[in-house]
């Protein structure tokens, strides 16, 4: 009967934790927000990474809602910008690509593949980033804009 009686508290301490986890991922968008809004957007990877090892309830800040801080676009752009990211590293997993969070995208050493793909296609999407291939890359043409020709490819 003990643990009967003791549902109740357990849903209670649940519930309480649940509330202070999600006070914690506000009060780190909130920090992330002011970091951008200051002009220190460079700061706020290294402050996830730092946070995120004393924090753990921050792994479920979803990608879209730091892509539309960082960068002021909708939830339809970040959302987007994932979905790019996931097709272009052929990610197989469940998540939902609106669901994707901080969690998902540091999972293991393999799955950070997922967080520097989105990173870097953020850069790119904000042109802040350009690539550009070497003088000299033997399969530049893999790159070009334009198809190449039947006389170029032989």
């Amino acid at each position: 009967m003990k643990a009967l009686n003791s549902l109740p508290e357990n849903f209670a301490t649940n519930q309480q934790r649940l509330e202070e986890a999600k006070t914690e991922r506000y009060r780190a968008l909130q920090k992330i927000r002011t970091l951008c809004e200051t002009g220190r957007r460079s700061l706020v990877v290294p402050f996830l990474m730092v946070n995120l090892q004393r924090n753990p309830a921050l792994k479920k800040i979803r990608l879209w809602q730091l892509d539309a801080i960082m960068f002021d676009v909708s939830k339809y752009i970040a959302v987007k910008t994932i979905r790019r990211m996931r097709e272009t590293i052929g990610d197989q997993s469940t998540v939902k690509d609106g669901y994707a969070d901080l969690g998902w995208a540091l999972a293991d050493k393999d799955a950070t593949v997922r967080m520097t793909t989105w990173l870097y296609q953020l850069l790119e999407r904000e042109k802040l980033t350009k690539f550009d291939l070497p003088e000299g890359f033997p399969l530049a043409m893999l790159y070009s804009a334009e198809p190449a020709t039947a006389e170029q490819s032989n």
